[in-house]
């Protein structure tokens, strides 16, 4: 039944067909691509439009870090515990490679992990947060999992693990990382010499317009493979059957 395939007509629709099917395949990737970043964009958008809150009145110690929480502009007000700071390695901002600083904020409501910013190189200690009552503005951000290696000098981590910072910090433990934009003392923003690192990316849903765009692509590509299967068939079935001829036997 295949042998059709390979006759001039047919070679031509089969070449057609997978030009066709190929085409259906990188539109859809292309609007799931757009779905993608349309989705983001409208996530950045919700983001923007919220107004900075306390931290207390959007998060729970011990409570979940959920998705409609990245990003989230909020204030943090408390005192530094500078002698819990970490020095977290292995990381570059702007091409500049360095360190995280990350210092305990005890709060009356609980203890949050500040990212102050980055600093060059890796230092074992931690540079001196602001003392007395700090109010600070950034933005929410999750953990990060543990990553393993031999053990480090000092106040050095490879992570902001807080699953394990639970264990060495005091106090109820926010499970959320703020990334630090600003720090005030007695209303007066604070002066730093640390890189401000902005929060990770969105973990944003996709846009639902464009995402079925692209399953309406593949749609049409399955739609065609099944269209020239089934006129292959009809041609085939309604073929003559060729009868190979009989030999006459001598009397």
């Amino acid at each position: 039944m295949l042998r059709g395939l390979f006759t001039p007509r047919w070679a031509g629709y089969t070449a057609l067909l997978l030009v066709a099917v190929a085409a259906c395949v990188l539109l859809g990737l292309w609007q799931l691509g757009v779905a993608r970043d349309e989705g983001l964009k409208e996530a950045v958008r919700s983001a923007g439009v919220l107004e900075r809150a306390p931290l207390q009145d959007v998060l729970d110690p011990h409570a979940a870090f959920t998705a409609p929480l990245s990003n989230r502009p909020v204030t943090a007000t408390g005192t530094y515990d500078a002698t819990r700071s970490l020095v977290v390695v292995e990381r570059r901002l702007d091409g500049t490679d360095g360190s995280w600083v990350v210092t305990p904020l005890v709060t009356a409501e609980g203890t949050v992990a500040v990212l102050r910013g980055l600093t060059p190189g890796t230092p074992t200690t931690a540079p001196t947060p602001p003392t007395g009552t700090v109010a600070v503005d950034g933005t929410l951000g999750p953990g990060e999992s543990p990553r393993t290696g031999p053990a480090l000098p000092g106040e050095q981590r490879r992570s902001v693990d807080l699953a394990s910072l639970v264990n060495e910090w005091p106090g109820d433990l926010y499970n959320a990382v703020v990334f630090a934009s600003a720090e005030r003392v007695d209303g007066s923003v604070v002066a730093t010499d640390l890189q401000r690192v902005p929060p990770p990316s969105l973990d944003a849903p996709l846009n639902l317009r464009n995402a079925a765009y692209a399953v309406q692509w593949w749609v049409f590509g399955v739609f065609a493979i099944w269209m020239w299967w089934k006129m292959y068939r009809a041609e085939q079935e309604g073929a003559p059957e060729t009868v190979a001829p009989r030999e006459e036997v001598a009397a």
